[in-house]
């Protein structure tokens, strides 16, 4: 017969599995947005936004975007693959450190997130496959450009 301990035992065995398996999937990777949706959340945010793909000379480059609420600025790129996409991130998060401050870096199977705070400005560049979210703000800025960042999903 199985006693109550046995059975206390086997119920906290199959909790931590599943508690432990929602918490991987909550930590799962982040989704895309298209340049139809950035833009549709970015305006409903109080965005103007204006389309510079034609000023862009890189051929990697299939859109690009710029979003500004008379505060701050925040550019979004589609790249034509994911390489291209890391390789931005990467010379974008080396010209930031370039000043000798580290920043903190989040990563993920598809995504990666580079913030670096200096005494007076917030820089922030996150790719999600081959999207590209890029800024740089006054510090007093910080909290409303990470709502936003936050709000997108990247």
């Amino acid at each position: 017969m199985i006693g109550e301990k046995d059975i206390m035992k086997r119920f906290f065995k199959i909790f931590i599995f599943i508690f432990m398996a929602l918490i991987l999937s909550a930590c799962g990777d982040k989704k895309a947005l298209t340049s139809n949706d950035i833009t549709t959340k970015l305006s409903n945010n109080g965005f103007s936004i204006t389309d510079a793909t034609s000023q862009m000379e890189d051929k990697s480059i299939s859109y690009v975007a710029s979003a500004n609420n008379g505060r701050f600025q925040i550019e979004y790129y589609v790249f034509v693959n994911e390489e291209d996409a890391k390789k931005a991130y990467k010379n974008n998060k080396e010209s930031f450190e370039s000043n000798k401050t580290k920043g903190k870096e989040k990563t993920g199977e598809s995504y990666e997130k580079y913030t670096q705070q200096l005494s007076d400005t917030y820089n922030l560049i996150t790719r999600v496959d081959n999207t590209l979210l890029y800024s740089s703000v006054n510090i007093e800025y910080k909290g409303d450009l990470n709502k936003v960042i936050k709000d997108l999903g990247y």
